[in-house]
């Protein structure tokens, strides 16, 4: 556990003690920091990171204990610019990333799209802010973790995938053997992307998995104690225990890479497999759909329009609609979608292709720090 990487020096200032940067030593390609930030009676810590010559992209994941809550309130740049204030983002339209939302653990990935101010060498600061469970100001320690990574071609990558059968799903070979070939669609769905997809198999005995949604199921922290610091958990179960309807969950827009209870995506099998159990040509088509979908959201991806069609993602060239009728002639494509489309019933049930990832959004991928 990361409690192996705390050799810690107290630092004590006007502000009291504080810890210093400590980097681990296994990064898998990528600088990983860890330390620790007591916020003060208002609620706010702030965190100094010096980025180094080469660094491209940063994810920052701040923690604290439930039922306390944080989140990133800003981030100022080496020149003194705010590049990022929640403030502009939690009550805008357009979605940008959910790190200016309260949660037990909260992340931010810079750059996030092709308009922001590149990271640059230099001092940065981020400054968050804890709740407790009354949202009230409280002082608390936040578990701050960053990952930076040195890519010069953020037009070009890789995701690494983990592929995690939760209880005695690996198993059965039909769903392995649909898992295959989604696979298989997932990796010819973004190649046009010049961003390749690599997996590697994962068993897990729990099962009777909550979402990582809330960031209350402490299952994702050992799965992703035993996967791959750069890999994405997809994390497959017969049913999301506390969503039975839902095909797929991300944990959080952008998702932590550091083990947390938010550290990977929910696939419910048994709802892919449809009514009879048995995977066609189709529902192996959507679950490849869905396993994109739902690590496009962990990258940083929103919905292109959400469903009552009156907030949209951020970026320029996903359309704006404003009604049903409108959104699915200009948007239903596209991956990011926020449901199927489908139509029929039992076995003659017919389903949109939904492939279409446009240069802003196959940027967003590109940005964030575990895309190799």
């Amino acid at each position: 556990m990361r409690s192996a990487f705390w050799s810690l020096v107290l630092v004590c200032a006007v502000s009291g003690c504080q810890r210093r940067w400590v980097e681990e030593t296994d990064s898998a390609g990528l600088r990983v920091l860890h330390t620790e930030r007591r916020s003060g009676g208002d609620g706010t810590a702030r965190v100094v990171l010096k980025v180094e010559e080469g660094e491209t992209a940063l994810l920052a994941t701040a923690s604290v204990p439930r039922p306390l809550l944080v989140h990133v309130r800003s981030v100022i740049d080496p020149d003194g610019t705010e590049v990022f204030a929640s403030e502009e983002w939690n009550l805008n339209p357009l979605s940008k990333t959910n790190a200016g939302f309260i949660a037990s653990t909260s992340s931010l990935n810079w750059p996030i799209n092709l308009d922001d101010l590149p990271l640059r060498p230099g001092r940065w600061t981020l400054e968050l802010g804890v709740l407790d469970a009354e949202i009230e100001p409280a002082s608390a320690v936040v578990q701050v973790d960053a990952l930076l990574k040195s890519d010069p071609d953020l037009s070009a990558g890789r995701v690494s995938v983990a592929v995690v059968y939760t209880g005695s799903l690996g198993d059965d070979p039909a769903l392995t053997g649909a898992i295959e070939q989604a696979q298989e669609a997932w990796t010819e769905m973004l190649a046009p992307l010049s961003l390749a997809v690599s997996f590697e198999g994962f068993d897990f005995e729990g099962t009777g998995l909550r979402s990582p949604v809330f960031g209350e199921e402490d299952a994702y922290i050992d799965i992703a104690s035993s996967t791959g610091l750069r890999q994405v958990n997809v994390v497959l179960s017969d049913t999301i225990t506390d969503f039975a309807d839902a095909y797929g969950l991300a944990g959080d827009i952008p998702g932590p890479l550091v083990p947390t209870p938010r550290s990977g995506v929910q696939i419910s099998t048994l709802l892919a497999a449809g009514p009879d159990g048995e995977f066609s040509d189709g529902e192996i088509r959507l679950l490849a759909e869905t396993m994109a979908h739902e690590v496009g959201h962990f990258l940083g991806l929103f919905h292109p329009v959400e469903a009552d069609w009156s907030a949209w993602d951020v970026l320029s060239d996903t359309k704006h609609c404003n009604n049903e009728r409108g959104c699915v002639e200009t948007l239903g494509d596209n991956l990011m979608f926020p449901f199927p489309l489908c139509a029929g019933s039992g076995a003659s049930v017919q389903c949109l292709t939904q492939d279409v990832i446009t240069d802003e959004q196959a940027a967003v991928l590109h940005r964030y720090t575990g895309t190799e």
